[in-house]
């Protein structure tokens, strides 16, 4: 498959911030995620064979919300893989969809999706065969306190493709780069970008991350509430 960003949104994001997270003693913010993609993590908790090899990718993300209504908003995810084979198979959702409880974060500081639709594509290779792909995400908990608005969350996934089935837990951190810098002409992998400032978006300094060997992406260490213990 040919590389395609999950999302093509403007990517804005309440009190996110490129220096560091937002004070924890403001009021809890509405529930809200990262618009755009996220780099999620993933762990097998059961299967074998092609569908139980995944280890990280992008998923694009974003939520729908009535303003005024008082309605819990409604969240959205597109995955990379899905996203990159977009308009080929227009039977099936590329959108996996599913409704907040609550229009605000619990007293955990949790905002929880408890079922998403099926984002499913039925994908033609160049063998003449179709490759059925779908993901099936549950029990979502998006962090929802004023110092991680949206851009940690932990879910379950199974997975499918063609025949083949895993579950997996999946962690989501936005916004989604990549550890690797180009020397020479060479890509190079590089842990250390993920910590490190930059134009436009940058991840925020006070969550923990490691770098991915398989896809050079920058992924959080830990589940979801990750910061680095302040001094």
């Amino acid at each position: 498959m040919t590389n395609s960003s999950a999302f093509r949104w403007i990517l804005s994001l309440g009190c996110m911030t490129l220096l560091g997270a937002c004070n924890a003693e403001q009021p809890l913010p509405q529930c809200t995620i990262g618009r755009g993609e996220h780099a999620v993590r993933y762990t097998l908790v059961r299967g074998t064979g092609a569908c139980a090899t995944k280890r990280a990718e992008k998923i694009g993300a974003q939520i729908f919300r009535t303003p005024g209504s008082g309605l819990p908003p409604t969240l959205d995810f597109r995955p990379g893989p899905l996203a990159a084979n977009e308009g080929k198979d227009t039977a099936n959702p590329i959108n996996a969809a599913g409704d907040f409880t609550t229009e605000y974060p619990s007293e955990k500081e949790l905002c929880v999706v408890p079922s998403m639709s099926e984002a499913r594509q039925r994908v033609p290779q160049t063998d003449g065969t179709t490759t059925d792909i779908r993901y099936e995400f549950s029990n979502v908990r998006v962090q929802g306190s004023a110092a991680i608005p949206g851009t940690q969350w932990i879910a379950d996934l199974t997975y499918t493709e063609n025949d083949c089935t895993a579950q997996y837990v999946a962690v989501g951190m936005f916004p989604a780069l990549k550890c690797e810098r180009t020397v020479n002409g060479q890509i190079e992998r590089d842990p250390a970008i993920c910590q490190q400032p930059r134009a436009g978006l940058s991840i925020d300094p006070a969550f923990p991350t490691t770098c991915d060997e398989s896809t050079n992406l920058c992924v959080l260490r830990g589940d979801p509430p990750s910061l680095i213990l302040q001094p």
